[in-house]
């Protein structure tokens, strides 16, 4: 690979990539970036909040990672049919806008959260480009993610519940109980594959302890769908590994068994099929209905991106609820052509699944969590903000 070409991330396998010849400050940046996303210590430390850490991470990793590629006259970003789907996606969001229940709101969720989420992903498939890179990210995940199941946990224990569940984390990712699990049932399957890859004891006690604060935070959340992508994750790694090394995901197994005595918890798993007697399933399946009557309406360019509980409010009384189905969300608020181009990027993400364990890419690192997040990803409640971030990075 010449100086002034992109990375060959598809035609080169990960692990038989060179280093980098550019600057590393864009990934430390990114990396910070992603530990002030998970951690949030501006709400632990509010002195920090004025500096705005994450803005200003996120500017200093786009940055330099376009000045460095500008003076190796490289391409800005590697040219990958991820990419350009997503890019299709963001335009699709554009076309969204002048027929949408409130341009206004539409401009401020394309640009502001949408826009956002675009650029982190673009930063990270140009910057996580080596195998040591996607390590170090991956470890980051893993270990920051004890910080919002250690505080979920905490609450549970001491009683402070908003109603029967906890209130969540500070973080804009894990800000309820239904995205702490999401993010918790991540960082889980990426440490069991971790610990299945180590080969340090020191390292595999440490990821031993993240994966059990994870269950437990993601049994002390109640999130159905949270226990559903768990168990799907646990059942994935039994399914692929190999005689003598599933001692970890049996020990998990135990783990979830035993958080299983939570109080109420039996009983919140049991509504899961239940729509009579669970008011919120209820809610749901009413909330989904008027969602295709809306998607029918708009077919094409929907109601305007971030719009549908707006156009909810309108057919169905101002209630304000979301439509809790990722897919179906997007197909009323973008339009079918938009929902029919992410299911086109879940199918190349989870391709290139495939494709990384054919070249024995550390498989169990990756295809869990790409199942189950999406899984959880359509029956997830949860902040929109959060749920168009992971959506791009799926």
């Amino acid at each position: 690979m010449g100086s002034g070409a992109a990375p060959a991330v598809r035609n080169t396998p990960l692990w038989a990539m060179p280093a980098p010849t550019g600057a590393r400050l864009p990934f430390y940046a990114l990396m910070f970036f992603t530990f002030i996303v998970l951690v949030a210590p501006q709400g632990l430390l509010p002195a920090l909040a004025p500096l705005h850490l994450a803005l200003v991470a996120a500017t200093v990793a786009a940055a330099t990672h376009l000045a460095d590629r500008l003076r190796r006259a490289a391409p800005l970003t590697v040219s990958e049919p991820e990419i350009r789907l997503a890019l299709v996606l963001f335009g699709l969001g554009a076309l969204s806008v002048p027929t949408s229940y409130w341009i206004e709101g539409s401009v401020q969720s394309l640009l502001a959260l949408f826009g956002k989420s675009l650029i982190v992903f673009l930063l990270i498939a140009n910057i996580l480009v080596t195998a040591e890179r996607l390590r170090g990210m991956l470890w980051l995940l893993t270990l920051g993610s004890s910080v919002p199941a250690v505080t979920v946990v905490k609450e549970y224990l001491s009683g402070d519940l908003v109603g029967a569940r906890v209130q969540g984390y500070l973080s804009a990712l894990t800000s309820n109980p239904n995205d702490v699990a999401l993010t918790l049932n991540i960082a889980v399957a990426l440490a069991v594959g971790l610990a299945l890859a180590s080969r340090r004891r020191g390292h595999r006690i440490a990821l031993a302890a993240v994966i059990a604060l994870g269950v437990a935070g993601v049994v002390v959340t109640f999130s159905r769908a949270g226990f559903i992508f768990l168990t799907t994750t646990l059942l994935l790694y039994l399914g692929r590994l190999k005689k003598g090394r599933s001692g970890i995901v049996l020990l998990l197994l135990l783990l979830l068994v035993l958080t299983l005595n939570v109080d109420g918890f039996i009983a919140r798993l049991g509504t899961i099929g239940d729509v009579q007697t669970d008011g919120s399933a209820r809610e749901r399946w009413e909330t989904m209905g008027k969602a295709f009557s809306l998607m029918a309406a708009h077919p094409l360019t929907g109601v305007g991106i971030g719009q549908s509980i707006i156009a909810l409010n309108d057919i169905g009384g101002v209630r304000w609820r979301n439509i809790h189905n990722v897919y179906l969300e997007i197909a009323v608020d973008l339009g079918i052509p938009a929902l029919l181009v992410y299911l086109a990027l879940l199918y190349r993400a989870l391709r290139s699944v495939a494709e990384a364990r054919r070249a024995r890419l550390s498989p169990l690192l990756l295809l869990p969590a790409r199942v189950g997040g999406g899984r959880q990803r359509a029956w997830s409640a949860g902040d929109p903000r959060a749920r168009w971030h992971r959506a791009l990075h799926c």
